[in-house]
């Protein structure tokens, strides 16, 4: 079998296999939608393509089910609840999760956690939504399997597949094969459409040897998972902590007392180095450093998880192979550091916008009823081009929306603020802190990409 570096070429109207009144031919049912990767985007580009009339089935490939013990994202933005919306989640999404009651900008513990521009959100403004990625895994892995079985029509059902091990996968211009236990023959899937939702180093992006260009910053991030009342320090729910050494994110992940505390280390060190460093760390971040005076100084904290990562600002050449009939999307085509809150909301922009254009390419055009050519039997205008438009708009749109504000964020964090004098010159100077200081903050400029505003649709 070719890999998908070598083979990627595909002719658009191969493998259309309905007949002339939209439904799947007997003899040939249409070949399915591969989606390689199961987190949230993953999951999210299938349930929307699930919920939509293509005659496609929809297959997700994951190697490693929900983790609770998973330190990944815990906080979705409001400019994507809209797309949450369309997918009928957001009823779900508020019952099992909680919404932010605040966001601020904070000096370090050094110096007393000094509140420099802060909004408590009033019950009904939109605020994050604050849900581990495990949850919200679980309930787009059911909403899935859910939309797939009341399909009336029987060529079109969902498989969220996991395996023990790491899948190995190549694909040629219209298929996948999966490795998943070394002793056991590969599986070969066929498939019209191959999507990589597989992450930060997806197979799939360096099976295409996609250039992913950007950079690695300076500094390893470490995201730890502890258990702390920072609410009784006064704490906000978000927590943007700015100092030149000890900055970083406090951010509230549920409401039984777990935290996520995120700050930055040299990375040079080692996983040894970093884990011996941890309550270190913590003392210059907590209020307090920490500790309980009502009780003797004892530690008042407790790590649950820590897991260190290198921050990146990186985007994909391409999301979609020119010409092939595979792509990437989320963080297998684009990473940002955390200090904006775009990684995981841009990636939901980027399937809400690709599976619009793949309904559009895989849904019948009325023209079928009429002719048995098979090149009309799509409503796209040209499936091609509209690809290319897509992952065009995608790119510029991280470029412009996510990379630029994160990078500030990223600088932002670790401004010096050691004086009064040096928090009204950085109220100043940054439009974000200013604005929040005055109550109002600035929401980023919009994410989405409408497929119909897109050539070749």
């Amino acid at each position: 079998m070719a890999t998908a570096n070598e083979a990627v070429t595909s002719d658009y109207a191969k493998n259309q296999s309905t007949t002339t009144n939209g439904e799947a031919n007997a003899s040939a049912e249409p070949l399915p939608v591969v989606i390689a990767g199961g987190g949230c985007v993953g999951l999210f580009l299938a349930l929307l393509l699930v919920q939509s009339s293509i005659p496609n089935k929809v297959i997700v490939i994951e190697p490693s089910p929900p983790s609770p013990e998973s330190t990944r994202a815990m906080a979705h933005q409001p400019l994507i609840f809209p797309l949450f919306a369309s997918a009928h989640l957001m009823p779900d999404l508020t019952r099992l999760g909680s919404f932010s009651s605040g966001l601020c900008f904070r000096t370090s513990a050094s110096n007393g956690s000094k509140l420099i521009a802060g909004k408590v959100f009033k019950e009904g403004e939109k605020a994050q939504l604050l849900l581990p990625q495990w949850k919200f895994q679980e309930l787009l892995i059911g909403k899935v399997k859910e939309a797939g079985g009341q399909k009336e029509t029987s060529c079109v059902s969902v498989q969220v597949c996991t395996a023990d091990t790491d899948a190995d996968a190549e694909a040629d211009d219209h298929s996948k094969k999966s490795t998943t236990k070394e002793d056991e023959e590969p599986e070969t899937i066929k498939a019209t459409y191959l999507v990589g939702a597989d992450g930060a180093h997806s197979f799939v992006r360096r099976t295409l040897n996609l250039p992913f260009d950007g950079d690695t910053l300076p500094t390893m991030l470490v995201a730890t998972d502890i258990v702390f009342d920072f609410h009784a320090h006064g704490f906000y729910d978000a927590n943007f902590i700015i100092d030149p050494t000890s900055y970083g994110l406090i951010g509230r992940i549920n409401t039984s007392g777990l935290w996520r505390v995120s700050y930055g280390v040299s990375p040079s060190l080692t996983w040894t180095e970093i884990q011996s460093s941890v309550h270190s760390k913590l003392r210059h971040m907590l209020p307090n450093g920490g500790l309980d005076d009502a009780n003797g100084g004892a530690q008042a904290y407790r790590v649950k998880r820590v897991a260190p990562y290198r921050a990146q600002q990186r985007v994909v050449e391409a999301l979609w192979r020119e010409g092939a009939r595979v792509g990437v999307l989320g963080d297998a085509a684009h990473l940002t550091n955390p200090y904006a809150g775009l990684g995981l909301a841009s990636g939901i922009a980027d399937a809400s916008s690709l599976a619009q254009v793949l309904i559009r390419i895989l849904s019948p055009s009325p023209s079928s009823a009429s002719s048995s050519s098979s090149s009309s039997s799509s409503l796209a205008t040209d499936p091609a081009t509209l690809l290319g438009s897509w992952s065009t708009a995608r790119r510029n749109t991280f470029l412009n929306v996510v990379d630029r504000p994160s990078r500030a964020a990223y600088q932002r964090v670790q401004s010096k603020v050691d004086t009064e004098e040096e928090i009204e010159q950085l109220l100043a100077r940054d439009p974000l802190v200013g604005a929040l200081k005055k109550g109002m903050p600035m929401m980023p400029p919009s994410l989405v990409t409408k497929g119909e505003d897109l050539e070749g649709w």
